[in-house]
């Protein structure tokens, strides 16, 4: 998402990052057999997506943020601040870069304290508001499809467009055609696994980080110095609200599924804390480092920018392995998700989701070939509609369970056996519904997407406090949690063979 924007927030981007296993870049090590005497649950999934992380398992403050950036670390990141670039005066491209990640910041470190509180992954938190199915169901299309089908297929495009510009007379190298071979060997070595994947994600950001300071200087020199960056006029000027929905779009899905990660961190501020400040400092920095390259260079393309900077083609081609990276982990975290509804193997459903996210890829390629439009209509989707569900979120847990219900924070999601949680809690579908389609389509004044989050808020709270007064519930069915937590029932039947055999 840039799932990394998460993976989300498999590093979604994550964002995402989605039910990341964290053990595998940040040492955390499977419980040992007298360890496990001690936790009660059983983890099914892997990972403990579906039940509380236990007290081992717990990271700091500084590992917690250090995963968090590694999700920043991607080319959309860069596109995402060319874009701003396009449209704005560095005065502007500043103001609607800080505001924008202000949004996130705050809808993150929320989500991020809730995890942290609650120890349970986005989807078991989702399963108060929205149901143990609505959890499923806005889980899949929050994570599986926009943040994993989703991003790899933008990010899978944006790397046709870097092939391109790297050998523009070369037939295999057209936008459409990079799309199609690039993502084939994206899906394959996401396939393989993870472990290598992940690893080499996590090394990159270092890398990153040096990368993006050398191109923006550079870019600064090479385009006539300060003073016509501080005069130049964008190329496609825009509204503020446009940009804003924009910046909050680029990692929107990762600020709402930030407990995949957070739930691991021993500190419930820190686990906030980590997430606040990578994005008020680090995405500000990627973000307005690339549109100043980009308005310096009188509107080219970040890709074209980065080559006529003169970084060197091993710099332009360690930008590639970064995205590449990071779209291994947007198709594996799709995936991921996508086994929670699926009997069908994570193996089986990469490559599936791979050849989708493939062709829609290779069809933007051949229809859109180099334009931002597909990629600016993408963002500002998901900056407008995404927050809705946050805004469910936030609502629920701290509105009419922590100031209406004076529910302790670590009691609101505590998951306990023998609790009965709805099957579908119709709730928090009304307010999700009514805020992304009043923020999204209907309201034209202000921020969309602090519309959408607000409305959403707004509209939970009302109802939850209203009905809950009135003694009316509107929720279908229970569901008794047992040993195995959330887990859905093919995957408990699974086991339960598994130890016949």
């Amino acid at each position: 998402m840039f799932l990394d924007l998460s993976a989300i927030y498999t590093t979604a981007v994550n964002e995402r990052y989605i039910n990341y296993p964290l053990h595998l870049i940040q040492g955390v090590k499977p419980l040992t057999t007298a360890e496990e005497r001690k936790y009660e649950w059983i983890d099914v999934m892997g990972d403990y997506s579906l039940v509380p992380v236990p007290e081992e398992a717990l990271r700091t403050t500084t590992a917690i943020f250090f995963v968090f950036t590694g999700v920043l670390a991607c080319i959309a990141a860069l596109w995402g601040g060319a874009v701003l670039g396009l449209q704005y005066t560095l005065r502007d491209m500043v103001v609607v870069a800080i505001v924008g990640c202000l949004i996130q910041g705050v809808i993150g470190f929320l989500t991020a304290y809730m995890g942290a509180a609650s120890r349970l992954s986005t989807y078991a938190n989702m399963s108060w508001p929205y149901g143990r199915y609505g959890a499923f169901l806005w889980g899949l299309a929050l994570a599986g499809i926009t943040c994993g089908i989703g991003w790899f297929a933008v990010e899978t495009w944006l790397f046709g467009i870097m092939m391109h510009d790297l050998v523009p007379d070369n037939p295999l190298m057209s936008v459409g055609v990079a799309s199609i071979w690039g993502g084939l060997l994206m899906m394959t070595t996401a396939a393989i696994g993870i472990k290598g994947i992940a690893f080499l994600s996590y090394l990159t950001v270092p890398f990153w980080i040096v990368l993006a300071s050398i191109s923006f200087a550079s870019g600064i020199m090479v385009g006539g110095g300060w003073e016509k960056v501080l005069t130049a006029q964008p190329a496609q000027p825009a509204p503020f609200g446009v940009g804003v929905a924009q910046v909050v779009g680029l990692y929107i899905a990762g600020a709402t599924i930030t407990a995949d990660i957070s739930r691991f961190a021993k500190s419930r501020v820190g686990a906030g804390l980590a997430w606040f400040v990578q994005v008020m400092v680090v995405e500000v920095f990627f973000l307005v480092g690339a549109g100043i390259l980009v308005l310096a260079m009188g509107g080219a393309r970040i890709t074209e920018a980065l080559l006529a900077v003169g970084v060197g083609l091993g710099a332009y081609l360690l930008a590639v392995l970064g995205q590449w990276t990071t779209n291994d982990n947007n198709l594996y975290s799709g995936a991921l998700n996508f086994t929670l509804i699926s009997p069908v193997s994570r193996r089986a459903l990469v490559i599936i989701l791979g050849v989708l996210g493939t062709a829609v890829a290779a069809y933007v390629g051949f229809v859109a070939g180099a334009s931002f439009d597909p990629f600016i209509s993408f963002l500002t989707l998901l900056g407008s509609f995404v927050p809705a569900v946050a805004g469910t979120l936030i609502a629920d847990f701290y509105i009419y369970r922590g100031l209406y219900k004076k529910i302790p924070v670590t009691e609101r999601y505590k998951l306990r056996i023998g609790d009965r949680i709805p099957e579908i809690n119709l709730t928090g579908w009304i307010s999700t519904a009514i805020g992304g389609v009043l923020g999204t389509w209907v309201i034209t004044a202000g921020i969309p997407s602090l519309n959408s989050l607000l409305i959403s808020l707004i509209v939970y709270s009302i109802l939850a406090i209203v009905f809950d007064k009135a003694g009316v519930h509107l929720t279908i069915g229970k569901y008794e949690v047992r040993e195995y937590g959330l887990a859905p029932k093919w995957a408990v039947r699974r086991v339960s063979e598994a130890r016949k055999r």
